[in-house]
Formats: C-alpha cells, sequence, structure tokens
C-alpha cells in the first residue's frame, strides 16, 4: 500500500508540471491568434483606405479631364484635328 501511494504521488506530481506547460501552451497560441487576426483587420482597414484614395484621386482626374476638353474644344486651332 506504501508503494502505491509513492506511485501515486509521482504521477500528480509529473502531471501537474504537464498542466501548467498546457495553460502556457494554450495561453500563447491564444495570443498569437489573436496578433493575426489584429494584422488582418489592419491589412483591410489600410485596403479600404487606398482603395478609397485611389477612387476620389481618379474621379478628380476625370473631372479635370474633361474639363480639359471642354476648354479644348472652345480653342479649337486650325491645326488640330
Amino acid at each position: 500500500m506504501e508503494n502505491n501511494n509513492y506511485e501515486i504521488n509521482t504521477e500528480v506530481v509529473a502531471v501537474s508540471a504537464a498542466v501548467s506547460t498546457g495553460i502556457s501552451l494554450q495561453a500563447n497560441a491564444h495570443s498569437t491568434g489573436l496578433m493575426f487576426e489584429q494584422s488582418v483587420l489592419t491589412q483591410q482597414k489600410d485596403f479600404q483606405l487606398s482603395m478609397g484614395n485611389s477612387m476620389m484621386s481618379a474621379k478628380k482626374l476625370v473631372a479635370k479631364k474633361i474639363r480639359y476638353k471642354e476648354i479644348g474644344a472652345l480653342r479649337k486651332g486650325r491645326f488640330d484635328k
């Protein structure tokens, strides 16, 4: 009986180290997952901002090009076709 208790105590001590290591690894994995999630969200936000800036720039360029064509139509010279 005495020997059996010693084996149980040894097993509990060995498992307790594994449990603490498992908890530490699980917390590490969770924080790594959150880090990747935040980086994806940041990339999506940056992409949306860059697309919005590109669209506004394109709209401004198109508006200037239309105005330039209107002005050019009024100033048509003899060498323009």
